[in-house]
């Protein structure tokens, strides 16, 4: 059997009396989009945090591709191929579209920051760039402000400065937050054009996202996994519709 790219084991972090990650052990396959999903307050975004090295656990493992990251810092995580996204846009908005992907290109190359007017001209910057505003269908807004792009729109630039490195994993917390329908259509899009070129864990609360783009489904309850499968599996789950669901027998 195939090594998971990302391995959890037997995770476990506590903030006082708060039990946030109990005992947690997630597998997620290369290729594969893993979604972790829960009530408010299920440990979901502590969990990413842990992940990607903002976060220490008090217990337990992580690997990545067989390598033990547990004690590493997220920038050596970020170097190993682990990327993420956050709840809350994060993107430099008195910058254009295209400036924004260039310096995230630029920041995983490893170019130095002092010569930026050059730097936008170098051809090892703008080749990746182009390919990052096509992936994430802004060619048309590479001119505009950042601050000047609709909220779906910055959700999307910030998931391709999130892709800039070219990571094996990308964690998203929550990509589709505070957006309407046709910004929540455009990012599924977006998620849907990745899979099976990369490895995605996705927190989401819109439920029909995460039914139509997850091939696998952890159900995290207390911090603890209550539940993983094929969303099918998922669904057909008894002690899962009562406990997040909402269902009774």
């Amino acid at each position: 059997m195939d090594e998971p790219l990302l391995r959890t084991v037997a995770l476990e972090k506590r903030f006082g009396a708060v039990q946030a990650t109990s005992d947690l052990s997630l597998e997620i396959a290369a290729g594969e989009v893993h979604a972790l999903i829960g009530p408010n307050g299920a440990g979901k975004t502590t969990v990413i945090k842990q992940l990607a090295g903002e976060l220490a656990p008090d217990s337990g493992r992580i690997l990545l591709a067989g390598e033990d990251i547990t004690a590493l810092p997220a920038s050596r995580r970020a170097q190993l191929g682990l990327a993420r996204s956050f709840q809350i846009t994060s993107v430099f908005e008195q910058m254009s579209v295209r400036e924004n992907l260039a310096l995230a290109v630029q920041a995983h190359k490893g170019h130095s920051f002092r010569f930026w007017r050059s730097a936008a001209r170098d051809n090892a910057l703008t080749g990746p760039t182009e390919a990052a505003l096509e992936r994430i269908g802004l060619e048309a807004r590479s001119e505009l402000l950042a601050a000047n792009l609709s909220y779906g729109e910055k959700r999307q630039l910030e998931v391709g400065m999130a892709l800039a490195g070219e990571p094996r994993l990308l964690l998203l917390d929550e990509p589709m937050a505070g957006m309407g329908p046709g910004g929540t259509v455009k990012m599924t899009e977006l998620i849907q054009s990745l899979k099976g070129r990369l490895t995605m864990l996705l927190i989401e609360h819109d439920m029909n996202a995460v039914f139509s783009l997850a091939d696998r489904i952890t159900v995290l309850v207390y911090g603890a996994a209550l539940a993983t499968g094929t969303p099918d599996e998922i669904r057909g789950n008894a002690e899962v519709r009562r406990a997040y669901l909402g269902e009774s027998e």
